[in-house]
């Protein structure tokens, strides 16, 4: 590695943690990264609202791309901010909820519940009521449906959304975002060519990110298709696989 200064962008599930356990390497790797004047950014398909606190908290990051792009921020600043219309979401909440299918709108403030038992930590949007009176001028950049898409699913979202397929769950989110659009628009504004760019994914949604980054890793774990268009592979989230790749990059590389 040169001695130029990078940014870098880390997924946040089966990437900087699995489950729900950040392993300390990766934590202390990237605040010496940050210590020696790089960029680190979370860039994840949650929504603000649905990253867990305690990673926040516990993870010091220079910004966040959220929302599978749809929500951008450097330090404090807000600098991209786009949510489904108000319309197509009031749509999509009606559509779900007469499915039966579990659906959580994931929005900048709080997550929605449709098709979920309701609990005093959740809102939950009910049969028998109508979305538009809960939804109306609520901020969601993404949703998250369980299963697989239907064909009468494919044919609300399609025109809109892209649509990403995991082992047991779908996302959506708007055309125009992506992880790789949210990491361009930080790019931009820092400056920072696309060469300088590192991005850490392991699933479907990373992989415009990690195609556009200069230097791409894919987790161990990673399907082999998001392998492929990789320049390198680290080990495992349980196993720090990101304070692996980082110190190999940041420190190895520069003795």
């Amino acid at each position: 590695m040169d001695r130029k200064k990078y940014a870098v962008f880390i997924d946040i599930d089966g990437t900087l943690m699995n489950g729900a356990t950040i392993p300390g390497a990766n934590i202390e790797m990237i605040a010496e990264v940050r210590r020696r004047g790089h960029k680190v950014f979370i860039n994840t398909g949650r929504s603000l609202a649905c990253i867990p606190g305690f990673v926040l908290d516990r993870v010091e990051v220079d910004g966040i791309v959220a929302g599978i792009g749809a929500f951008v921020t450097l330090g404090d600043k807000v600098v991209y901010n786009i949510t489904i219309p108000e319309d197509k979401l009031i749509r999509i909440a009606r559509h779900f909820l007469l499915t039966g299918r579990p659906c959580i709108l994931e929005g900048i403030e709080r997550l929605y519940y449709i098709n979920f038992r309701k609990d005093k930590d959740r809102t939950v949007i009910e049969k028998g009521k109508d979305p538009a009176d809960i939804l109306a001028g609520v901020p969601i950049s993404k949703a998250t449906v369980g299963g697989s898409p239907s064909q009468a699913d494919l044919e609300l979202l399609e025109p809109d959304f892209n649509i990403f397929q995991h082992e047991e769950y779908f996302e959506f989110g708007l055309k125009g975002c992506s992880k790789a659009a949210g990491m361009q628009i930080l790019l931009d504004t820092l400056n920072i060519p696309r060469e300088c760019c590192i991005a850490i994914g392991d699933s479907s949604n990373d992989m415009d990110m990690l195609k556009l980054a200069g230097i791409s890793v894919a987790m161990k774990d990673a399907p082999e298709e998001v392998k492929a268009v990789c320049d390198l592979v680290t080990d495992s989230a349980e196993n720090a696989g990101v304070a692996q790749v980082l110190r190999r990059l940041f420190i190895e590389y520069q003795k």
